[in-house]
């Protein structure tokens, strides 16, 4: 037998670290490469107390994470949707696999296609991908075996700086297309199997059941997320609430959650045990209770969904109490380290999710922040003097204040990095709401949850309880959220930046001895000064947003900011864009018309951002705020680039399509157009009213390119270098029009297409 002893100086924090950064070389994360380049430094600090420094153990882990995710990307990467099949109606066997979420419009699930699929889209493997089903003629029950008439697209996300990576998060889910279901007599429920994901069978039925019996409330949508973690129908707004009280951990089952019902089991069940001397005699109350208390973690993180919060908080339990059972010491960082190596196993694309980062970068600074037991010196001379009950809150300050401090502060890189924004607020709203949710919301919720399959009008009681309890605390999160220095709004520059911002960071939450703890504010002052080079006078940049099948063009100057459209209400585009070029305010806000594909967004944009005029040809749609009417003949100048509305006219509104507002800029030598959706009509009657005005070197097509626009006279009119068309990809109206762009081609123009080219920039007048 061959034996091989692994040196003393290997442990698992170094061989997880090491692991994590062949992970992350694979993903290619340009946000974090300066992580990859600190690898030897960071491996080493973590080596300093052993003798020997074992490089090829360290090399081994290093490749090991590289390779090993690189076949685990390449096996789900490796069938991709043909292109001639995208739009293709094809014929699918599979199962449903998700619970289905529904509104007024669609249902929204997951589908498993077999391998014997019976169509051209057999790969020969299973597939997953996600459908929506208009109507569907019965209720998707997860388990179902459906035959489908289906039509594919591939994954297939919207491209701008600071919008939320869809493709990303598909790809770590596994999805490798999505669709639509077609009415059709072939599509046939073959079966239902029990064995087909059971525990979100179980969820669905909890879900169902938590429908009939939560009270009508604008907050009981929460209980069903705080249960079995749902949260489908939870509205953006709310979610705001949240993001700005730096309360969002709270409603998505995590450590917390799970944690306070393993506290509450231990505690419960150690008392019960200890009252029973027959028990004592076979096995000490607090094993017996941690092993049953990490069995109901276990089951709750299950019906959670297993999020990746959940999963982070069940392994390390897991480790914890099987070190308690095997009565063996073992550190914090072991515990994290064993529950991140197995979380990456599991899913080595887990680095892609924003859940992974902000799950383990939280309790390695709470391991980090806590290490070192320190009293305040305050509260050491009044111990001195006999005044106990300092010392008792110096206690309790390091137990709840210092931890609540650690996270708020510690987490501020990353929350700008993946948010654009950090809650000031997030000490006092947390140190309300954790123990109210764990006091008064999560034990009745869990509890009702529970009763409403045993005494419904238990369960029914129970959960009025928790809700008017969360209703309160409701209240005083929105009371917090409006304060106005609640959150901060600030981008993450650049890579290096954020390196600057997290070693500053690490550097002020050390232990109080720690020397030189100042020299964090050095290394944080980057990020808390910086500020964008401004634009030369007289030059513009202007960006034709990729927000899928709609339209929204921002324009920024030296100074100023205008923005034409806001596009469809989701996904949320144009404000993150704007959050990533520091951008505070908008100087105008421009709405052509009442299409949802361009008036959509308007509400976010109003609620997220300070706009100071609004511009459109339906002023009658913004009943909170003052409209005014975009007219031919309104002229201003900002930073030396000249604006000009050149139609409607005041005889062509009410038109629809033909009374949007269209928009002239002019830097320098350069111009463009922006149309909003005239069609023909109003083509012709720029021809024929405002044909001098027309001449523009960029045109952002009207109308999306559709066949309804591109009047051969306007063309010539305008006659640009450049046409961008703001599609969205594999639209069901087919815009561009392939007419329309050989029309353009005709006269040599370069095309752009937000559905290829993801978000346009491109800067007007004097070059950078």
């Amino acid at each position: 037998m061959l034996v091989y002893n692994i040196p003393q100086g290997l442990n698992m924090f170094t061989f997880t670290l090491a692991f994590l950064f062949g992970d992350m070389l694979a993903q290619q994360l340009t946000m974090f490469a300066w992580l990859i380049l600190l690898l030897p430094s960071m491996l080493g600090v973590t080596q300093m107390k052993q003798k020997t420094f074992h490089l090829g153990y360290i090399l081994f882990a290093f490749i090991f994470g590289l390779t090993y995710t690189a076949w685990y990307k390449h096996h789900i990467l490796s069938w991709s949707l043909p292109q001639e099949q995208e739009g293709v109606p094809v014929r699918v066997v599979g199962d449903v696999v998700s619970i289905p979420q529904s509104d007024h419009r669609q249902t929204k699930f997951n589908f498993l296609i077999h391998s014997n699929a019976g169509s051209r889209l057999s790969p020969g493997r299973q597939v997953l991908v996600q459908l929506y089903w208009r109507v569907q003629p019965a209720k998707l029950q997860v388990g179902d075996s459906w035959q489908l008439l289906v039509k594919l697209k591939r994954i297939h996300g919207v491209h701008n700086p600071g919008s939320f990576d869809y493709e990303a998060w598909a790809l770590q889910q596994g999805l490798r297309a999505s669709g639509s279901v077609i009415s059709s007599k072939q599509n046939i429920k073959l079966a239902h199997h029990w064995y087909v994901h059971p525990v979100d069978q179980i969820r669905q039925a909890i879900l169902e059941k938590l429908k009939h019996h939560l009270p009508h409330s604008t907050t009981s949508h929460w209980l069903i997320a705080l249960a079995i973690g749902e949260r489908a129908d939870i509205p953006q707004e709310q979610w705001q609430v949240l993001r700005h009280t730096g309360t969002n951990h709270l409603m998505a089952i995590g450590g917390l959650h799970i944690g306070m019902v393993a506290g509450f089991v231990l505690v419960l069940l150690s008392w019960c045990w200890r009252r029973v001397p027959s028990l004592m005699l076979r096995q000490t109350a607090h094993e017996a209770s941690a092993a049953i208390a990490l069995l109901v973690a276990w089951l709750y993180g299950a019906l959670s969904g297993f999020a990746l919060p959940a999963q982070r908080a069940c392994l390390m339990l897991s480790v914890y109490t099987l070190a308690v059972l095997s009565r063996r010491k073992i550190n914090s960082w072991q515990v994290w380290s064993l529950a991140m190596l197995i979380v990456l196993i599991v899913n080595p694309l887990s680095v892609l999710s924003e859940s992974f980062w902000l799950s383990f970068g939280t309790i390695a600074l709470i391991i980090f922040g806590m290490s070192v037991r320190v009293i305040p010196a305050k509260a050491v001379i009044l111990a001195f003097a006999g005044m106990t009950a300092s010392t008792r809150m110096a206690n309790l300050w390091w137990k709840w204040g210092r931890v609540q401090w650690v996270i708020g502060f510690g987490l501020l890189p990353f929350s700008i990095l993946f948010f654009h924004e950090t809650s000031l607020a997030s000490f006092a709203a947390n140190s309300i709401a954790i123990p109210w949710l764990g006091c008064l919301i999560l034990p009745f919720c869990l509890f009702g949850t529970l009763f409403v399959f045993i005494i419904p009008p238990l369960g029914d009681l129970l959960l009025l309880i928790a809700d008017k309890t969360l209703a309160i605390l409701w209240l005083i999160m929105e009371w917090i959220a409006h304060w106005h220095i609640a959150t901060w709004s600030q981008a993450m520059p650049n890579s290096l930046i954020f390196m600057l911002a997290l070693c500053g960071i690490l550097l002020l939450i050390t232990p109080l001895k720690f020397p030189a703890k100042w020299l964090g504010i050095i290394w944080l002052a980057p990020l808390l000064l910086y500020k964008p080079p401004l634009l030369p006078a007289g030059t513009a940049k202007v960006t034709l947003l990729d927000v899928g099948q709609g339209l929204s063009v921002v324009v920024q100057t030296r100074e100023h900011v205008l923005v034409f459209d806001a596009g469809p209400p989701s996904p949320s585009v144009v404000v993150p864009f704007l959050q990533t070029q520091f951008v505070k305010q908008i100087d105008m806000l421009v709405i052509s018309h009442g299409d949802l594909d361009h008036i959509g967004g308007a509400g976010e944009i109003l609620r997220d951002m300070l706009v100071n005029q609004i511009s459109t040809s339906v002023p009658e749609r913004f009943l909170t705020r003052a409209a005014a009417l975009c007219l031919v003949g309104q002229h201003w100048e900002w930073d030396g680039v000249s604006f000009s509305f050149i139609y409607p006219y005041p005889d062509t509104l009410h038109l629809g399509n033909d009374s949007s507002c269209v928009l002239r800029v002019d830097a320098g030598r350069d111009s463009v157009l922006i149309p909003g959706d005239i069609e023909k009509f109003a083509e012709q009657v720029l021809v024929e009213r405002a044909s001098s005005s027309l001449r523009a070197t960029t045109l952002v097509a009207p109308h999306h390119g559709s066949h309804t626009s591109g009047l051969p006279d306007f063309i010539n009119a305008v006659y640009p270098r450049y046409v961008m068309y703001a599609t969205g990809y594999r639209n069901r109206y087919h815009f561009p029009h392939r007419d329309i762009v050989d029309s353009y081609r005709a006269i040599h123009a370069e095309s752009f297409d937000t559905a290829e080219n993801g978000a346009v920039r491109w800067v007007m007048g004097h070059p950078l």
